[in-house]
């Protein structure tokens, strides 16, 4: 079915502001000015690395941000090659699983195998879909986030360094500060934006104020948004959904002298969803669908603690921050059963919760040619996922989806960047290191499964690694710098992993498995950052990581005892090699062309490719590797960057998944998924310094077109058909800053 060709209006109010009219999304820039970079425009999808930096790292700004029209987890990486957001369909697993971002997928590896944090603090893990076989996808996301509260997300690619964990990558969310806003001496500074996204139907509105002076500081951000169900290109309809959220971020700093700071954080995040599930993507058993209500929150409170003291041998920085993080993604469906057993109304609690407290330490010191970073980290997450099936007949069914849990982590991290003349040009040695030691603590087992036999499956367990790092640089030039890295990961299964259940009582089970080895990770980069000429700047990327010991469910050869029938248990069943390259450009074409002052041409590709071997030997292809992509744009920014406009393409390559090792077997044949090329058109205007308006037509063309990381092991006819992406759309936004 994805091989098929493309064939009243009510805004909300903040509290303390009207809320403006949105007009627009530029597709503009993820550039980031560095030292040797060109001044890039503003209408651009050029993802500028940072220069003389050994690794892949891409940083959006704020002001890109919402040039880009971004409005949801999704979106930031909307032209990125490498980096896609998969996203969880309505009745892809049970009626009782949600829909929504599961996270992101960096070069083919995705869900809990990359790292996500605001501000440092871990995003809560993605939960695997036990009772549909599915270690790898997973019916309660990551989406915890609205775009409003951050003034800048960071992307890096492939195996991170000794700092954090993820052995596929991490984005990092940083959230706004008083010191955005409060410019050139101002006590008193802020915003208030309002906008509309025509995709969903989704007004969005905020207001931020920070005021202070050189002593206090304080910011205050809050922003709202409410829509309806993302339009289809689809033949069917989609099903009705109403969703709202509400965002807050509040921060005071204190500078209580020159060398020491304090400072408070508040985060909230709240989304509720309503929506209907239709009965062609239930089973026979709910002829009538189902409704479903999900009410999703996280919820920190950080302070943290900033000190550069003169004269102190052990650091010159000091950074702490204590922090406490509570999640919870609570799911309520109510449908009609049509059993042999008997019919009537059920409902369904399918909830997750994740509480986090922890203490961060990261310090610095420079001495000599050594730029030594150091840093301690304690944490403790709580971690539970009850289900309870209230039924016709009065009776209530409890089927824990994991076993309620305690995971204690300890990490302590060492990097050292050292520099010598070699030529007479910078030569760079970056080694690092990481130690991490987790203790997994299981509590109710004995409520969750049935026999001996499966509760000594799910057992306490301590897990520890080292991880070596090295990278080298070489300024072979001025104008080009170059880099050899090396990365050793680990991955210590998450507690959904090692206790995640589900034990029907019906003959079968699928357990969880607290002797899970942790997944590996040895990866390999090569890169060029580069000006060749005046005008032109060019970044080459290539990588090479080997994976083991992946991690998804597999069906044990004798059943456990307790199961008549069969038993699945997550185990590590693979390895898996991973390679690719990615290609960035920026041209001033002005250095070039006459009489073409202001214009623009940036391209941005990428591709993926890998194999996958499982402990039978079985050979096969990875079907979380995404298509090739590539976007270009032309690019036009007034010299007073009063206005600007921008044409973009972006092209990526069709693709059919095919039977992966690295997951568990199906036999299952997927259809193509079609290529596409889609063109969006993106302007901004600034009529004052204070007045910025925003417009964006995207999918000018109306094409009908599919997205690989969502629907590409679907094999429905009706959820794919659901699942195809908005067609002409329109995103806008206005702001006005004081």
């Amino acid at each position: 079915m994805c091989d098929s060709s493309e064939n009243k209006l009510k805004p909300k109010y903040l509290n303390c502001c009207v809320t403006a009219v949105m007009i627009s999304i530029s597709l503009s820039t993820y550039a980031q000015s560095t030292e040797q970079s060109l001044s890039l425009p503003v209408i651009t999808v050029y993802a500028a690395q940072e220069q003389k930096v050994p690794e892949s790292i891409t940083t959006i700004d704020h002001d890109n941000l919402i040039r880009m029209g971004i409005t949801d987890m999704a979106s930031i990486v909307k032209y990125q090659p490498l980096v896609s957001a998969p996203k969880a369909v309505n009745g892809s697993g049970n009626a009782w699983d949600g829909a929504g971002t599961s996270g992101y997928n960096i070069r083919g590896i995705e869900g809990n195998r990359v790292g996500l944090d605001v501000d440092g603090v871990e995003l809560p893990s993605a939960t695997p879909e036990p009772d549909s076989l599915k270690g790898n996808s997973f019916s309660s996301g990551r989406d915890f986030i609205d775009p409003e509260l951050f003034n800048q997300v960071v992307i890096r690619s492939g195996t991170v360094d000794s700092k954090s964990e993820g052995i596929g990558g991490r984005v990092e969310f940083k959230t706004k500060t008083p010191e955005d806003y409060l410019k050139k001496g101002q006590h008193l500074a802020g915003e208030v934006k309002g906008g509309y996204n025509s995709a969903d139907d989704a007004w969005f509105s905020s207001i931020t104020t920070a005021v202070g002076s050189d002593r206090f500081k304080g910011l205050v951000v809050y922003s709202h948004r409410d829509g309806h169900a993302t339009q289809s290109e689809g033949k069917l309809s989609p099903n009705p959904v109403d969703w709202s959220s509400d965002a807050i971020l509040a921060k005071l700093l204190w500078n209580i002298n020159e060398t020491h700071s304090l400072g408070t954080t508040f985060d909230f995040y709240k989304k509720d969803t309503h929506r209907y599930i239709s009965t062609d993507l239930l089973s026979s058993l709910y002829p009538r669908g189902a409704s479903q209500e999900v009410d999703g929150q996280r919820i920190r409170y950080s302070l943290d603690d900033l000190y550069t003291p003169e004269n102190l041998s052990l650091f010159d920085q000091l950074k702490s921050t204590i922090y406490y993080q509570a999640t919870k993604n609570n799911n309520k469906t109510y449908m009609f059963y049509a059993g042999k057993t008997g019919q009537g109304y059920r409902t369904i609690l399918n909830d997750y919760t994740e509480d986090n407290l922890g203490l961060n330490l990261n310090a610095q010191k420079a001495l000599n040619i050594h730029q030594l970073e150091y840093g301690l980290t304690l944490n403790q997450i709580n971690s539970n996922r009850p289900w309870q099936q209230y039924n016709p007949d009065g009776s209530v069914t409890t089927q824990n989806r994991m076993v309620k849990s305690t995971t204690n982590k300890y990490a302590f991290y060492i990097s050292d960047a050292m520099t010598w003349s070699v030529f007479g040009k910078p030569f760079g040695v970056t080694p690092g290191l990481r130690y991490q030691f987790e203790a997994f603590k299981p509590e109710n087992t004995s409520e969750v499964l049935t026999s001996t036999a499966k509760r000594m499956q799910v057992s306490s367990k301590d897990n520890h690694y080292l991880a070596p790092s090295i990278a080298i640089s070489y300024q072979l030039s001025p104008n080009y710098y170059s880099y050899l890295k090396y990365n050793r990961g680990n991955r210590i299964p998450t507690a959904v992993e090692m206790s995640g259940s589900f034990d029907p009582g019906r003959g079968y089970s699928i357990i969880g498995n607290s002797q899970l080895k942790k997944e590996e990770s040895d990866a390999f980069e090569v890169g060029l950052k580069t000006t060749p000429l005046e005008g032109i700047k060019l970044d080459l990327t290539g990588f090479y990581t080997q994976y083991h010991n992946f991690i998804d469910y597999k069906q044990l050869s004798t059943a456990i005892s307790g199961d008549t029938m069969m038993t699945y248990q997550l185990q590590n069943i693979a390895s898996a090699n991973i390679w690719g390259g990615e290609v960035s450009a920026h041209i001033n074409l002005s250095k070039f062309i006459s009489s073409s002052e202001a214009f623009s041409l940036s391209l941005v590709a990428g591709t993926t490719k890998g194999s996958a071997k499982n402990s039978n030997g079985q050979k096969t292809g990875i079907n979380s590797i995404q298509p090739k992509k590539a976007s270009l744009t032309l690019g036009y920014d007034d010299p007073k960057q009063q206005y600007g406009l921008g044409f973009t393409s972006t092209a990526v390559a069709s693709k059919r998944a095919s039977q992966d090792a690295s997951i568990v077997s199906s036999g299952t044949t997927y259809p193509r998924v079609a290529g596409y090329v889609v063109h969006d058109l993106s302007a901004y205007w600034k009529p004052t310094s204070f007045i910025t308006v925003n417009l964006s037509l995207n999918n000018i063309f109306d094409k009908k077109y599919w997205d690989y990381a969502t629907v590409g092991t679907l094999t429905s006819a009706n959820l794919i058909d659901r699942a195809t992406l908005p067609g002409r759309n329109v995103v806008a936004s206005l702001a006005f800053k004081f």
